[in-house]
């Protein structure tokens, strides 16, 4: 959801550093309880023909993607989870009774930790379990968001910066892949080509998902 901010900034130019915290879901590296958020980073920078977009939770998934399969009745890959008792998991059910693993074991809760005290402590918000009203409708949403833009312009390489990034993720985009693997992508890529779709052809949703969102109708 960060995204959307930060590719707004890189069209307009500039680069646009998003984080933001969620409720505690997410184990410390070792750990069995869920005392960090999932705590996004987003990054846009302005590139040709399009920007360069990240937006990635640092815990192994989001919790949308764990809801979204519990709605569907499908397991997890493995990693994604741990259970209430702190033992690994592929249910998705018992996903959400326990708890998200951080990305990358170590690197991903030093990043998510990291993130925590930028974007909740740091601007003076809940941290950890004092976190509210993000997955819920009973508590105001507590949780700390940081925004940070730059203006290439005060910075040596502005003058031919969109293009010059561009040109760089384009040979990216073009580098020999892999035995077994399509293309490389680059941040971004295949949200926009999703986005474009769902455009033309709607949104598809679980039947589970459709009803929730009816008995929030008046």
């Amino acid at each position: 959801m960060l995204a959307y901010y930060v590719e707004s900034a890189a069209a307009a130019g500039a680069v646009g550093i998003v984080l933001t915290t969620s409720e505690a879901l997410v184990t410390p590296y070792g750990g069995a309880e869920a005392l960090i958020g999932t705590n996004p980073i987003a990054i846009g920078f302005p590139a040709e023909p399009e920007p360069f977009v990240l937006d990635m939770a640092t815990s192994a998934t989001a919790m949308g993607k764990v809801i979204d399969r519990h709605q569907r009745g499908e397991a997890l890959p493995g990693g994604w989870a741990v259970a209430a008792d702190g033992q690994p998991t592929t249910s998705a059910a018992a996903a959400l009774r326990g708890a998200l693993l951080p990305f990358g074991g170590a690197k991903g809760y030093g990043l998510g930790l990291a993130v925590e005290l930028l974007a909740g402590a740091l601007v003076g918000a809940a941290l950890g379990q004092d976190v509210h009203g993000t997955l819920d409708a009973e508590h105001p949403s507590n949780k700390g968001d940081l925004f940070i833009a730059i203006n290439p312009g005060s910075l040596p390489g502005a003058s031919d910066l969109p293009t010059r990034s561009g040109a760089y993720l384009d040979g990216i985009r073009s580098s020999r892949t892999a035995p077994g693997t399509a293309s490389v992508h680059i941040p971004g890529d295949q949200a926009r080509q999703r986005r474009h779709k769902r455009l033309q052809t709607g949104i598809p949703l679980s039947q589970a998902a459709w009803q929730a969102a009816q008995e929030l109708v008046p």
